[in-house]
């Protein structure tokens, strides 16, 4: 009798005060003017986030079985997870991400701190890969994402004309801004760039291009060759900056190369004789690969050269003001020669001798090691930025270079932070600003240098993470911190409800909108040992005396020293109460725009956990957060959808009213059309609509991403470009 009439008095409440009928700007694309006018695909979760587990194994022999650290970043630098991987024990997380989030990056970092990286595409709910001892020559650091990631193009799409190759010297012509997309194999044949450019697709084997006539190409060409193709080039001379040759494959010049406009290896690409790049383009050359040149490489006035992977040349002159950058690794066979600046954060090696003329300079970037046999002349400088990096010369110095740094005032050769390895000692008169005489520098290796000196691994705690890699390394209980969605103070999720369950809502999703920021940490095993956050109301838009709580993935019994809120008797697992009527913790509704605004109430909380579940098994995500209305009883309950209810709930009430609720079907809070009383949204500031306007009315995307069935329209809530939002029916 109870039951019924609470059923009710929740039915007339809605009626009474919500039947009004909603207005607002409608979405364009699909007639509703409420959510319920939206039909749900069967299945569909409600989620904007999915999770994924990693499970991350460890190759590198280099340091036995010791302890590797493994992290999840995002393209933006932001943490998701971190933890141990050894040989014998791979890292495993699971991670809730929004499903905006494409790719990631998998970082590994050694008990030396040398580390290297994977993008990943995230196409699945489980990835699997392995990480060794060497940099993937296209990997990127975490924290460092100003790469690109080359996809090769093929001769299957974007074709206006598709030519195969059947006999040997047939002639292709580029132009009228055409793509030609050229196949076959082991054929001779001849290029002429027409009037009006265009783009020339090279998929093939054993192909060369014998003449490449350019007279009446004054426009822009593109040559692209495709991954897997090999083609050979006898002298080519891209001598217009609108040139552009593009290999993701494997390319040999017989002769000379010359380039005017830009060339990007992504591939193979070797010059027999020499590379010259010329003063029409001031930037954009680079190598993303393997660069092998027979000859002298020439970079030339104005211009600049990006080694972003390896790099072997014979001989290197950087002449004028040409810029040479190097990311990873250059190894010049026999000499080099500095006339402007050479800028290395990798690895650089010159086998015979290095010339660094008056005004030019190398600079070293954090941890960047040069190694040269004899160092003929430096009339200009070695200078260190941003950590300390390492000269090393195996050979000689011109003794001029000691005279002048006798007998002149402006003798300093070496600036910044440097060490400079040499057998014999050199006069301080040659040292500036912090360099110093030295070879102990330790330098960890990578796949793009290999290092210098011998790291001293330290672990206080003794726990087996080193503590360059510990979280807490004094404390032998605690090792890392992980977070959801993300570590730092713009970083936060948000829950949204509908108290009136199981009778369906307004669907304003305001009657109780807490955001939220949880870290979990993790031992050296990976094991959940502790858990803390801060939970905000942000808004109490509905009628009800509602409460809040979070049911956490441990046995109630498992968990101690709770600080902020309740862990609540009676349950199965374990639940923190915040709260448990919010008209007492905020008197302002936070919904109605004509009323005092009220900054968001905070609840930070913490807990032990006693013999935790390993980090794959706990999760990283908004867990279970609930809602319960107070004068109905306690066992009122409001989760999102698909989340089962506590112990202390009344699963007598499901099936009733609006409810769809199914305990032998695993079916949890959605109604018989498919409809939600709660939904989570991966940012911090969801602004959630103002009091009595449908959801509908003020994200006007969120229709097609559920007709979608979630995989159009990802960032409904996010996106603030035209005709997503009508923010007159948003409250903030």
């Amino acid at each position: 009798m109870k039951k019924k009439f609470l059923l009710s008095l929740l039915f007339i409440s809605t009626l009474a005060i919500y039947s009004c009928k909603k207005d607002g700007q409608s979405d364009g694309q699909l007639n509703v003017d409420k959510l319920t006018d939206v039909k749900v695909p069967d299945g569909f979760t409600w989620e904007s986030s999915r999770d994924v587990t990693f499970d991350v194994s460890v190759t590198d022999v280099r340091f036995s079985d010791a302890i590797h650290q493994v992290a999840i970043y995002g393209t933006d630098g932001t943490l998701y997870s971190k933890g141990s991987a050894t040989l014998s024990a791979p890292f495993k997380t699971k991670v809730y991400l929004p499903s905006t989030i494409e790719e990631v990056f998998v970082v590994k970092t050694a008990p030396d701190n040398s580390s290297v990286s994977q993008k990943v595409q995230v196409r699945s709910s489980y990835i699997a890969l392995s990480l060794g001892a060497s940099l993937k020559l296209e990997g990127l650091s975490a924290v460092n994402t100003s790469g690109t990631s080359a996809i090769s193009p093929d001769c299957t799409s974007g074709c206006n004309q598709s030519i195969l190759l059947t006999q040997n010297w047939q002639n292709v012509s580029v132009s009228n801004g055409q793509t030609v997309c050229l196949t076959g194999s082991n054929k001779i044949f001849n290029v002429e760039l027409g009037s009006g450019g265009g783009t020339l697709k090279i998929c093939g084997t054993g192909l060369t291009v014998q003449n490449l006539n350019k007279n009446s190409g004054t426009s822009a060409v593109e040559i692209i060759v495709s991954a897997g193709s090999n083609v050979s080039f006898s002298n080519l001379d891209l001598d217009r900056s609108s040139h552009v040759l593009k290999n993701y494959g494997t390319v040999t010049f017989s002769g000379n190369l010359a380039c005017s406009g830009k060339v990007n290896n992504y591939g193979a690409l070797t010059v027999n004789g020499d590379y010259n790049i010329n003063s029409g383009n001031v930037s954009g050359h680079t190598n993303d690969g393997v660069l092998t040149v027979g000859g002298t490489m020439n970079v030339n006035s104005t211009t600049s050269y990006t080694n972003n992977a390896s790099a072997t040349i014979k001989k290197l002159q950087v002449n004028s003001n040409g810029v040479f950058n190097n990311n990873c690794k250059l190894i010049v066979v026999t000499n080099t020669i500095i006339d402007k600046t050479l800028n290395n954060y990798g690895y650089v090696s010159v086998g015979t001798s290095t010339q660094i003329n008056a005004n030019a300079k190398i600079n070293l970037y954090s941890g960047a090691l040069f190694v040269t046999k004899d160092l003929e002349k430096i009339g200009g400088h070695f200078v260190g930025n941003a950590g300390t990096s390492l000269v090393n010369i195996t050979g000689t110095i011109d003794n001029n270079l000691i005279l002048d740094a006798n007998q002149t005032s402006n003798g300093q050769k070496f600036i910044g932070p440097l060490q400079v390895c040499y057998k014999s000692t050199l006069t301080e008169r040659l040292f500036k600003e912090g360099a110093v005489q030295g070879c102990d520098l330790y330098i960890a290796p990578t796949g793009c240098t290999p290092g210098n000196g011998e790291s001293q691994v330290a672990d206080s705690d003794g726990d087996g993470v080193s503590d360059n890699l510990d979280d807490y390394p004094n404390d032998p209980e605690k090792a890392y911190d992980n977070y959801y969605p993300g570590p730092g103070s713009n970083a936060g999720a948000t829950v949204a409800f509908e108290d009136q369950w199981p009778v369906k809502g307004d669907y304003d999703m305001n009657d109780v909108v807490m955001s939220y920021q949880l870290k979990v940490v993790t031992d050296a095993q990976n094991k959940v040992v502790e858990v803390a956050g801060t939970y905000n109301l942000q808004a109490r838009g509905g009628i009800f005396h509602n409460g809040f709580g979070i049911e956490f993935p441990v046995s109630r019994s498992s968990v101690s020293d709770v600080i902020g809120g309740t862990l609540e008797e009676g349950q199965q697992k374990a639940v923190i109460i915040l709260f448990d009527n919010m008209h007492a913790e905020m008197y302002s509704y936070n919904t109605r725009k004509e009323e005092a605004v009220l900054p968001a109430k905070s609840y930070p909380i913490s807990f032990k956990v006693s013999n935790g579940p390993l980090l794959a098994d706990f999760g990283l995500s908004e867990y279970n957060p609930f809602i319960w209305n107070k004068v109905a009883g306690r066992g009122y309950e409001i989760h999102l959808p698909g989340r089962k209810p506590t112990s202390l709930a009344d699963v007598s009430l499901f099936g009733t009213g609006d409810d769809n609720s199914s305990v032998a079907a695993g079916r949890y809070y959605i109604s018989p059309d498919g409809y939600p009383w709660a939904i989570s949204i991966p940012v911090k500031e969801f602004n959630y609509p103002v009091e009595g306007k449908d959801i509908v009315k003020a994200y006007l995307r969120l229709p097609m991403w559920i007709s979608s069935g979630g995989s159009s329209y990802t960032d409904w809530y996010s996106n603030t470009g035209s005709g997503y939002r009508n923010t007159s029916n948003l409250f903030k």
